[in-house]
């Protein structure tokens, strides 16, 4: 199981771009990727495809890809290795302990519900949730808008992420790609923040080694190539936010009595890294033996002494008394008959969802 390496991971591409536009932190840089950035490039463009992990990337295209030949280095991911946790610290350049949203679903208190923060709904009944709780939670600061340097910060970003400052919407890849071209059409220098949800989307669906997710990545692949080949004075930074893999088994938490009974709150967090808040530790712990043979159960005080997170902080208690963490490559936890059976899936410490590539392509 791979944790969190917080001297190389995505954390440090941000935090190392971040620098680069002017704003001071004290978290570990890349170093290599600093020194390509000292090379002075007009156009400094950094795209996240979701989910793009080693793992996928290796199933999809030959080595001899153009993807796969500019892997600077391998990184890895933050934990959980989920897009809500991964994306949040790509955007802000802080750990998951500083931001904390650390799962696509989280308890709140006040509120006695899970909630899947990203949607703002209940992640059992569906139901909208507008809370002045869940947005004050919500609550981070892009490291680009604290930009302190020449360059011009241009965002494109699918219509669910909101910036309004000098962002373009796309609705698809093509878009996507023209309104980078556009971006860095004028005599500025420039850095470009994109994001893209696939091939996670796809690979959720259909899986990580299914012929979709292929003709996905082969596209991704190409576009990148094609926008390389376009242009001049320019670096583009990739990175994925995790990986995935492939998903056969499911197994439904949401049956056993003696589970539900032992905790306070619904099962919650990830479907490969569950939460639990403990009403009675004996029966706890004897209720989750039987999964023990194919997932690790931490401490939460454990992971956070061992740093997992990043530095302590109070948000740290909304991870509970214990996670229980996938180990085995090719299960999924169910929490209620409604909770989606994925094809891939992502969030645990294996190297498939941990293991990523820092890709940069140099343009003179």
């Amino acid at each position: 199981m791979i944790k969190p390496n917080f001297k190389n991971s995505i954390l440090n591409v941000s935090a190392t771009l971040s620098e680069f536009l002017g704003n001071k932190n004290e978290i570990d840089k890349i170093k290599e990727l600093k020194k390509i950035l000292e090379n002075n490039y007009k156009n400094v463009i950094y795209i996240c495809f979701d989910g793009l992990g080693i793992y996928p990337l290796k199933q999809n295209l030959k080595k001899d890809s153009f993807l796969r030949k500019n892997i600077l280095k391998k990184i890895t991911s933050v934990f959980p290795s989920t897009t809500t946790n991964a994306t949040t610290t790509l955007y802000s350049a802080s750990s998951p302990s500083q931001h904390g949203l650390f799962g696509w679903s989280l308890y709140f208190k006040k509120l006695d519900k899970c909630v899947d923060i990203y949607i703002g709904k209940d992640s059992y009944s569906d139901e909208k949730i507008k809370s002045k709780v869940i947005d004050d939670y919500m609550k981070f600061e892009y490291y680009f808008d604290k930009n302190n340097s020449e360059f011009k910060v241009t965002t494109v970003f699918p219509p669910y992420i909101k910036r309004e400052k000098n962002n373009y919407v796309y609705k698809n890849i093509d878009e996507m790609f023209d309104y980078i071209k556009t971006a860095v059409k004028n005599n500025n220098k420039n850095f470009i923040y994109s994001y893209f949800g696939e091939p996670d989307a796809t690979m959720h669906r259909f899986g990580v080694t299914s012929i979709e997710a292929k003709e996905k990545i082969e596209q991704i692949n190409n576009y990148v190539k094609k926008l390389a080949d376009e242009l001049e004075d320019s670096v583009i930074i990739i990175t994925p936010d995790h990986g995935q893999t492939d998903i056969k088994e499911y197994i439904k938490l949401y049956e056993d009595e003696d589970l539900k009974e032992s905790i306070k709150t619904p099962f919650y967090l990830e479907a490969r890294a569950v939460a639990f808040q403990v009403k009675d530790e004996e029966k706890f712990l004897n209720a989750v033996k039987k999964y023990r043979k194919y997932a690790k159960l931490f401490k939460v005080e454990n992971l956070i002494k061992k740093k997992f997170f990043g530095p302590k902080t109070e948000k740290l208690k909304m991870l509970g008394d214990y996670i229980l963490v996938m180990k085995n490559n090719y299960k999924q936890f169910v929490f209620s008959e409604n909770h989606t059976l994925f094809k891939g899936h992502h969030t645990a410490l294996t190297k498939r969802e941990m293991i990523l590539p820092l890709i940069v392509i140099e343009k003179e």
